[in-house]
């Protein structure tokens, strides 16, 4: 059953979405939940802390869906990666004015920068189950699990900000940009993986 957060989180969603943390106010978010600032106040005593809850409620809805995707391992690596890649590609450009807002350091310095970091532990942990079943199945060999699963998400990480780095400069959003991320992210996985890949024959 929804609470009355839950309402709020998804309305304040459709807003930052569209517009950004920064230009959306708490007063527009209580109107298009037709209630008082006031009221909205009740639940939220300020925008940070909306913020917060709008990350984490995206970041449980992609951990969802990726475990998903983990269960459909099949001694399949490549695959799985390219899949995780292209769920997280089609959050970026429904979500990408989040991506760039989330870069900022005025973001970071109110308590947001918490949130993230982990938002981005969860994905190691997911990243670390997948290398680890991986691992298992023989499919691959890694010396060390937690650290290839961290180092891959860095780079991949660092791909989708080199690339988006201008839009978060200008504030001027380019969805179109995901593209090219999951162009980039693609390539150097195939680079990083297909070669320590063993072969079943």
């Amino acid at each position: 059953m929804e609470t009355k957060k839950d309402q709020i989180v998804q309305v304040a969603l459709k807003r930052f979405a569209h517009y950004g943390f920064n230009k959306t106010t708490m007063s527009e978010i209580a109107v298009d939940l037709n209630i008082t600032k006031a009221n909205l106040y009740y639940y939220y005593p300020d925008k940070n802390s909306l913020i917060k809850d709008v990350l984490v409620f995206i970041s449980e809805d992609i951990i969802r869906n990726e475990y998903k995707l983990l269960d459909t391992y099949s001694e399949n690596l490549l695959t799985i990666l390219f899949q995780l890649l292209e769920l997280r590609a089609e959050y970026l450009k429904e979500y990408y004015v989040l991506h760039i807002s989330e870069n900022l350091e005025w973001i970071k310095g109110q308590g947001v920068g918490t949130v993230l970091e982990k938002m981005h532990n969860k994905d190691v942990v997911v990243m670390r189950e997948l290398f680890q079943r991986a691992v298992d199945a023989r499919e691959i060999v890694l010396d060390d699990v937690d650290e290839a699963a961290t180092s891959y998400l860095e780079v991949i990480k660092g791909l989708s900000l080199i690339r988006s780095v201008a839009d978060v400069l200008s504030g001027m959003p380019n969805a179109y940009n995901v593209d090219e991320i999951l162009a980039s992210q693609k390539r150097v996985t195939k680079f990083m993986f297909s070669n320590k890949l063993i072969s079943k024959n």
